[in-house]
């Protein structure tokens, strides 16, 4: 990732009567990056992307591009220049069963004014980045979904662009599927390829960008790597596994003796903050995230209580989802809404 803007958004606003999709969108997607988009159903994530591709029109704002040259160009005043450098993936791929990856693709180069000469080429190419090439003369009904999401991956750069627009790649993937897409992606973002990904499957997204912007009711709330947005937590989790499980009693009277020795760390006054997970075995521990507080966790628990403990670290694979909800949350209550009484939107995603 490099500091060359390839996408901008100015006060990007989609309306539809009294509904605002998308509200004053602000945001900079840097040449080489995967930027991952997430937000709650009906946040504004695919009308944000089909003003990208033209489906739809902005009631205000701007949405510039680079021509390549490092410069920024309006999407209105040139859009055949604009979307030839873009690939795009919105919505699950269809595609006609009785027709194999082969003749799709050729279809979509002369769309797309690839030269003759060179549709086969590029055909082979793409299809071997997304692992099709032995397939490409296979008839797609008899593909597996994440086949023929990948497929659609190929048809998003059969014509070599610079940025791809991707809605829920991973949607109703299994996980193997997921695992599959994800490291495709990885590969196509070595080739320089910018990727704006947007996703709801959290995990997948900590696993993959390089920044991560937060939309709810159509307003960006945070934009920041993951790490720097960690920072930004009311509470962090640790993990810590014992070498056997413990009785109840046992569990009670150790529980009884963490909150009186680590009510200090406890970001949550009155509520609990300690859990014992039996199939660890256990304890997960929600503290204020500060790496001292940590280590004298770590010493309270191993020279203190003396817990037999064998693994000890702060939890990962929900960062983000703990992330997610904290942000979401402060922003609910900023606009004076309650997550259990708030209304769906409907025809946004």
């Amino acid at each position: 990732m490099n500091d060359q803007i390839v996408i901008k958004f100015q006060n990007l606003t989609k309306q539809y009567h009294d509904l605002v999709a998308v509200q004053n969108l602000n945001l900079e997607i840097m040449r080489g990056e995967i930027l991952g988009f997430v937000g709650p159903n009906g946040a504004g994530k695919t009308t944000t992307m089909k003003m990208i591709g033209g489906l739809i029109k902005p009631t205000s704002g701007n949405i510039e591009i680079s021509n390549g040259n490092g410069e920024l160009i309006n999407t209105r005043d040139f859009p055949n220049e604009v979307y030839q450098r873009f690939g795009f993936l919105i919505d699950l791929p269809a595609f006609y069963g009785k027709a194999t990856p082969n003749q799709i693709l050729s279809y979509f180069c002369k769309l797309l004014g690839v030269p003759k000469e060179k549709i086969q080429n590029q055909i082979d190419r793409v299809l071997e980045i997304v692992d099709l090439l032995k397939w490409k003369n296979k008839i797609i009904k008899e593909f597996s979904k994440g086949m023929t999401q990948r497929l659609g991956l190929a048809q998003t750069l059969v014509h070599d662009p610079d940025i791809l627009i991707l809605d829920e790649p991973q949607t109703g993937l299994d996980p193997a599927a997921r695992v599959h897409v994800r490291d495709i992606m990885k590969k196509i973002n070595k080739l320089g390829k910018t990727i704006f990904l947007s996703s709801h499957m959290l995990y997948e997204i900590s696993e993959i960008c390089d920044r991560i912007a937060i939309i709810n009711r159509g307003q960006l709330i945070a934009v920041n790597t993951l790490a720097n947005l960690e920072q930004k937590m009311t509470k962090k989790e640790i993990q810590c596994e014992l070498l056997e499980p413990l009785t109840t009693t046992h569990v009670e009277k150790i529980k009884e003796d963490l909150n009186q020795k680590l009510k200090l760390y406890n970001v949550n006054a009155g509520q609990d903050f300690i859990f014992y997970d039996e199939t660890m075995p256990g304890f997960n521990i929600f503290y204020d995230g500060k790496p001292t507080s940590r280590k004298e966790i770590h010493d309270i628990l191993t020279f203190d209580m003396k817990l037999p403990i064998i693994g000890f670290s702060k939890v990962r694979t929900s960062r983000l989802e703990d992330l997610y909800l904290d942000l979401i949350n402060k922003n609910e209550e900023s606009l004076g809404v309650s997550l259990n009484n708030k209304k769906r939107r409907s025809k946004t995603k």
